[in-house]
């Protein structure tokens, strides 16, 4: 049972130019190659490597492409990537999917926590020049009623308040710091495994611009650490302030990077999509679909433009209700939709 999906990727391997080594890989030429800028691989250089607790492993020893798999672990995006490359169907990739959650009951908690997956770690970066969050400065002006209060400190304040956002969950800063106009913005920090990774500033006004100006790493998922461990789902959404209205996790756009979405799936849960309604948002869609994610297409996206102001309209528990009843898992369901939204 437990080499389900090691069996499945061996037998998917090409029988005409695999070889078995006397050092455990089997030797093949390599699927990954064309995907990844480079030319077709004739010289076997692409290679598994099984395990006796069922687990495999491929490297590419010409274009760098690795990925694999450990009963107990969910299967990751670039492993499903492997087995479309190899020939798999999407309706077979989607069982072995299901078959690695059920796998993970077999495994003891014990042995899951000695494997070693692949870390994905961001460098920290530092908060903008005179950032100070906004619990320091109601301190600062308890203490001290002669505090000189930042002309934009109150508009922030009534501005998450018109966004319906938690300010007892979320931290957010402020500056008076000219330069890229953060003195006219709201700065939100940005923390992966509690260390800050950066930060990004919402402009209050609309004559500023740009709308953002960012600072993290371009592969960053905003909000994963404030996932509860038991949660059934994550809805994953374009902008930080979509996420923090359903605790849902923001990719920063519409574009998601390979890294983001190995990232999302090791959550280990049901990923569902809630797009914008602008065009922008068909490609969110596009990932999904590659990414074997389900897809939500709520009935208030006729009149919102996005998760956070639908939140503000109808209330968080409406649009959850609404998020769980529309999501979509058929590929060809959520291409109609998908046409329909953005027609």
């Amino acid at each position: 049972m437990l080499d389900t999906i090691q069996q499945a990727l061996l037998q998917l391997i090409p029988a005409d130019n695999r070889k078995s080594q006397q050092t455990g890989w089997i030797s093949f030429n390599a699927v990954c190659c064309t995907h990844n800028g480079e030319t077709p691989d004739r010289k076997g250089r692409g290679g598994v490597k099984t395990d006796s607790k069922g687990g495999i492993s491929y490297h590419c020893f010409n274009c760098g492409f690795t990925t694999g798999f450990t009963p107990g672990w969910h299967l990751g995006f670039k492993f499903r990537k492997l087995l479309s490359w190899l020939g798999a169907e999407d309706l077979t990739i989607r069982h072995l999917v299901i078959s690695a959650v059920r796998l993970k009951e077999l495994v003891a908690p014990e042995e899951l926590e000695k494997t070693k997956i692949e870390e994905i770690k961001f460098e920290p970066r530092k908060m903008p020049a005179g950032a100070v969050s906004l619990t320091s400065w109601m301190t600062r002006m308890i203490e001290d009623d002669t505090c000189l209060i930042p002309p934009h400190l109150t508009q922030g304040v009534q501005y998450l308040a018109n966004r319906a956002i938690n300010t007892s969950k979320y931290e957010f800063y402020f500056s008076d710091t000219k330069a890229y106009n953060y003195n006219r913005r709201i700065i939100v920090p940005y923390y992966h495994e509690g260390k800050l990774v950066g930060s990004s500033a919402r402009a209050l006004e609309d004559t500023v611009t740009p709308k953002y100006w960012s600072d993290h790493p371009s592969d960053y998922v905003f909000n994963l650490d404030k996932q509860y461990k038991d949660s059934k789902f994550v809805v994953v959404v374009e902008g930080p302030f979509d996420a923090m209205s359903v605790n849902g996790v923001s990719i920063q756009g519409s574009e998601a990077s390979d890294t983001q979405v190995e990232l999302i799936d090791r959550l280990q849960r049901e990923v569902i999509v809630v797009p914008d309604t602008d065009r922008a948002g068909k490609k969110l869609v596009d990932r999904a679909i590659e990414a074997g994610w389900t897809v939500s297409f709520p009935v208030w996206q006729e009149t919102c433009k996005d998760l956070n102001e639908a939140t503000v309209k109808y209330g968080k528990l409406f649009v959850l209700k609404s998020i769980l009843e529309a999501r979509e898992t058929s590929r060809l369901k959520i291409e109609l939709k998908k046409k329909r939204l953005y027609r």
